[in-house]
């Protein structure tokens, strides 16, 4: 495989700045691995091949011209999760009624990056207003998992975890409500981080996380490497004077922590949905990694956390806009009359959506009970930060499996809560992949850390990465 489909974005961007490599020859040979193995996993859904040739060529003239004052990501190709407004592009969010919407505007997530030199490839599938941990849509179609085309590339931001694991782009952007930047990441096989909350603005991503969503919605970075995550993150951090939500608090460098030096706790079972034995080895060989580096390793199953998926559905209840709004556009659909229409297949709304739709009312009506699962969540919040305390993490579950087969996610739907939690609580969390079955499927594990500590989640999924191997390059996608 070229060297340049395995690469990291610092590798890339050191030596585009040392002129030893090209940003034209950058562009061009990730356009032709997407165009290769796009038709097997169908993650690129919209194209911007054209422009993105010409900012390489002028990247290349500005390049001629000496390296002082270039941008971090000068030159480097990347890709967008569609719930990101770009100008000049469709932004459908796998939504029907939004098919031929284009954006006039950029997101401040996605400007960030391209003000930092990024060239942007195109924009990558999810399920339908984003709002499922599978990706497909009656827009786009299903995107598949590129170890396995049989199974799911997670949700929402599938189409990006799918696309830089079959090494079609070396980064990109997601979005994480409930864990779609880990299920993909975890799925995939590669880096992936879910900031604290409130650091990333959420202005020009769609569905828009309005009231107390804003605080668990986060933005961040996905990647071959982890330290591709830790170069991305400051870029994109920060207030924006729109998103009221994001705090102004200084980001700490995980090149500061000695992974051998932190407190280590574990649990592999949260007490609602078992692990398969796939993923409590994995756990276990996370756990006996750090106890090799003569880190202090502690089992912990924080009080609380058998109510995750409860916890998580409380918080969810809290989103001010409901979600049926999002389905039809300008149109509010009639739900009774989109249930018929579904059952004799004739709606252009897929069932999680629909089903989705249907329950968030009465879940609204359980008042008294998501107030007692977000008391329990506040305490957590306060127990688990005093035990880390700002040099601790907390190794789990993404989910209770690796990538499931296609639709099949919904029989172990209470695996959901390994990661919805963490949204509550407002932790980062990184994921890597701890190793890969014999056919080839990633196993994958998130670090945890307390508000404001993703250079501990950083830094410890880097002593991870570099124990075990992290993402593995496919060669060929079939």
């Amino acid at each position: 495989m070229n060297e340049l489909l395995t690469m990291s974005v610092v590798e890339m961007a050191r030596r585009v700045r040392g002129k030893e490599l090209s940003p034209v020859e950058l562009v061009e040979t990730h356009i032709k691995r997407i165009q290769e193995v796009n038709p097997y996993v169908n993650a690129v859904i919209e194209r911007r091949f054209e422009r993105a040739r010409e900012e390489a060529k002028f990247a290349e003239g500005r390049l001629s011209q000496g390296r002082e004052g270039l941008p971090p990501l000068f030159g480097i190709p990347c890709t967008i999760k569609d719930t990101y407004a770009v100008k000049d592009m469709r932004w459908s969010v796998g939504v029907w009624a939004r098919k031929d919407l284009v954006a006039d505007w950029d997101a401040t997530a996605v400007k960030r990056l391209k003000d930092a030199g990024a060239i942007i490839l195109g924009k990558t599938n999810v399920p339908e207003a984003a709002m499922w941990c599978e990706t497909y849509n009656h827009v786009y179609g299903r995107t598949n998992n590129p170890y396995d085309l049989g199974r799911g590339a997670g949700g929402s931001s599938g189409g990006e975890g799918a696309i830089i694991a079959a090494s079609g782009s070396p980064f990109g952007l997601g979005a994480d409500v409930g864990g779609s930047i880990r299920y993909p990441s975890a799925f995939n096989g590669i880096a992936g981080h879910k900031p604290s909350g409130r650091m990333v603005p959420g202005t020009g991503h769609w569905p828009p996380a309005l009231g107390a969503l804003a605080n668990y919605n986060s933005y961040g970075p996905m990647a071959r490497r982890v330290e591709d995550l830790a170069y991305i993150l400051p870029l994109i951090a920060g207030p924006d004077g729109k998103d009221n939500s994001v705090q102004d608090r200084p980001l700490k460098s995980p090149k500061e922590v000695d992974a051998s030096k932190l407190k280590v706790f574990y649990f592999d079972y949260n007490g609602q949905a078992r692990p398969d034995r796939e993923t409590v080895r994995a756990i276990g060989m996370a756990a006996g990694a750090f106890a090799g580096m003569k880190a202090p390793v502690e089992h912990w199953r924080p009080r609380g956390v058998e109510q995750s998926v409860d916890i998580w559905q409380a918080a969810m209840a809290q989103n001010p806009e409901p979600f049926v709004s999002f389905l039809g556009g300008e149109k509010k659909i009639d739900l009774l009359k989109e249930s018929w229409r579904f059952l004799t297949r004739e709606s252009k709304i897929t069932l999680p959506a629909l089903a989705t739709a249907i329950i968030e009312k009465p879940g609204k009506l359980l008042q008294k009970r998501n107030q007692e699962m977000l008391e329990l969540a506040a305490g957590m919040q306060q127990e688990i930060e005093a035990r880390l305390g700002d040099n601790g993490v907390l190794l789990c579950p993404v989910f209770s499996t690796p990538a499931p087969k296609h639709s099949w996610i919904w029989k172990d739907l209470l695996g959901m809560g390994y990661s919805g939690l963490i949204n509550v609580l407002e932790f980062p969390a990184t994921v890597i992949p701890i190793y890969h079955r014999e056919d080839g499927l990633p196993v994958s594990i998130q670090v945890v850390a307390a508000r404001w500590n993703d250079h501990l989640t950083l830094a410890a999924a880097a002593a991870l990465e570099q124990t075990f191997g992290g993402w593995r390059p496919i060669e060929r996608v079939k």
